[in-house]
């Protein structure tokens, strides 16, 4: 028996002013008259003698055996523990038994409402806890706007420190731990304690909602808490069946959302788009997500469409590879993202990353020894698909067709050349078909033509080199042409010039005599040799023939003058 009960018992026994009243089975014997002097409503029940209505009041809202006692507590002059885990239903219910300052001094209703403004509301903690505990209280009290002044407060306190909400996904270049700013202590004794991610979605979602109206807190916070959320109730939740809960969480989550690149991480989306198609969430949610994960198909990692693969339920982890049309309708949504006439530098670059994904998730599910042929056979045609025209070569194909087969050692000899049909010989590197050719496990017919492919590469190499030595002799040649005939020339120039600046007389003969050797003997060699430079070889006897020529003539000329 409580100190409550044995005083109630000692002053009222036998009493017709006895109150006994069940609250959810939870009996208590009160007396009427301490209990009206607190309150305006019971005061006014018993004035019309109707006090069995104030069971009828607790049913209505909902009020629990513990938060009674207390409120009987104060009524009996006992001292009160205010919490941020009661204060809200002690408000709620002395709202509602009229326990206000009008009926009484310094009553109860008084000192909750001061208890909330002094010390819940200025602490995180203490907020987030007193709105998580007074979830159905809250419901009895909206028309004063206490949920409003909830999330007013937490918001503040998230504008000043966004980390409350949960480190961002995106990894930062932050070396030094979050410290508070000293100039404004106002919660940091509490600042990394209380999740939101434990309050009730129906105030989870508004709060968020308000948060992103806001504008003051940045969205990659926002979205790590969104992120957390789901996390917690949904993809780690410990229940495998299908929820009704579950389903609000998800579409509540895809509604939260931003669509910008970059901001959620892969794994996260594609398990939430996983689990939307299991729960049966709406058509908006399931759309919702497909798209956001198409619009960063290429950051993706092999295991991450690996997700997208997998079973539904319970053994969904446990059997991949069974939902291939969840893959090829993400990549369909991918591309729908590029409907330019042009391509961009940096759609080519989204293209060839998509592509060489798909190849590492090809090589992925072929190393499970539990893929069935027909799966690989389908991946293995989305693959070539994406890669035509993007990639120039399809050795990863060939990796997966090749590890494909070396778990799968039972496969007959046709069902061997049904997995190899993905693979493009022609499109082999030197080094793909040097591999190829040598590889035992792959049927004979592939080989053939593997050892036929490296033929042509060879025959196009050598065809290639012997027609780049040509152009190389060609280029020469012209070079050579072009060097030779300027020479000449440049020797004419200065040649002439000389010859014109020292006044020979016979340099008719000289030039002309130059002209006709000009093809074998240096130009500048010869003049030399005409200037008696150089010693006479075998060449002396045409030099002096030369210079008795104009000696000759020089006679002749003076002969003539005489007579």
């Amino acid at each position: 028996m409580s100190n409550l009960e044995r005083t109630n018992t000692n002053e009222n026994r036998n009493s017709k002013s006895e109150l006994h009243i069940n609250v959810k089975d939870v009996p208590f014997h009160l007396c009427k008259e301490t209990l009206a002097k607190r309150s305006a409503i019971v005061s006014s029940l018993l004035e019309r003698n109707e006090i069995d209505e104030l069971r009828c009041i607790l049913r209505d809202i909902e009020a629990d055996p513990e938060t009674f006692e207390l409120v009987a507590r104060f009524c009996y002059g006992y001292k009160v523990k205010f919490t941020s885990d009661n204060i809200v239903s002690v408000l709620c219910m002395a709202y509602y038994l009229g326990m206000n300052e009008e009926h009484s001094t310094d009553n109860l209703l008084g000192k909750a409402s001061s208890f909330l403004e002094t010390r819940v509301l200025p602490c995180w903690n203490e907020t987030v806890n007193a709105l998580r505990s007074g979830d159905k209280s809250l419901d009895k009290l909206a028309e004063f706007g206490l949920v409003d002044l909830f999330f007013d407060s937490l918001i503040e306190k998230a504008s000043y420190d966004p980390r409350l909400l949960g480190e961002p996904i995106k990894n930062r270049e932050e070396n030094s731990e979050y410290r508070p700013n000293p100039r404004r202590r106002l919660f940091d004794n509490d600042w990394k304690s209380e999740d939101l991610i434990t309050l009730p979605l129906r105030f989870y979602e508004p709060l968020m909602i308000r948060a992103m109206e806001s504008r003051n807190i940045p969205v990659e916070y926002i979205v790590s808490s969104v992120c957390s959320y789901t996390k917690k109730w949904v993809l780690d939740a410990e229940e495998y069946s299908v929820s009704v809960k579950k389903r609000e969480v998800v579409e509540a989550v895809e509604r939260l959302l931003p669509h910008k690149r970059g901001l959620i991480s892969c794994d996260f989306l594609f398990k939430t788009l996983k689990h939307s198609i299991w729960l049966e969430a709406s058509s908006d949610c399931r759309n919702g997500l497909g798209i956001r994960v198409s619009k960063q198909l290429d950051m993706a990692k092999p295991t991450d469409l690996k997700i997208l693969t997998q079973g539904y339920g319970e053994r969904g982890a446990q059997s991949c590879f069974e939902d291939i049309q969840l893959v090829r309708t993400v990549i369909t949504s991918f591309y729908s993202n590029y409907t330019k006439e042009e391509d961009t530098e940096e759609d080519v670059s989204h293209f060839v990353k998509v592509a060489r994904l798909l190849e590492e998730f090809l090589l992925l599910a072929a190393s499970e020894s539990s893929l069935k042929l027909e799966a690989f056979v389908a991946l293995g045609e989305i693959t070539v698909a994406i890669s035509l025209g993007v990639l120039r070569y399809s050795d990863g194909v060939y990796r997966a067709v090749d590890v494909f087969l070396e778990r799968h050692r039972y496969l007959t000899e046709s069902e061997k050349m049904e997995a190899c049909k993905v693979l493009d010989c022609k499109k082999l590197s030197r080094q793909g078909c040097e591999e190829a050719a040598k590889n035992q496990r792959l049927p004979l017919r592939i080989v053939v033509q593997v050892l036929f492919v490296s033929q042509l590469q060879i025959r196009d190499t050598v065809a290639k080199e012997i027609k780049g030595i040509e152009d190389k002799v060609d280029v020469e040649e012209e070079e050579e042409e072009e060097i030779g005939v300027w020479s000449d020339e440049d020797e004419m120039d200065k040649m002439s010039e000389k010859l014109l600046g020292m006044e020979i007389e016979n340099h008719e003969c000289v030039v002309h005599r130059w002209k006709k050797k000009t093809k074998k003997i240096s130009v500048w060699r010869q003049v030399k040799r005409k200037f008696g430079c150089l010693p006479s070889t075998s060449s002396s006897s045409s030099a002096d023939a030369c210079t008795c020529d104009v000696k000759n003539n020089k006679k002749k000329k003076i002969h003539h003058h005489y007579k």
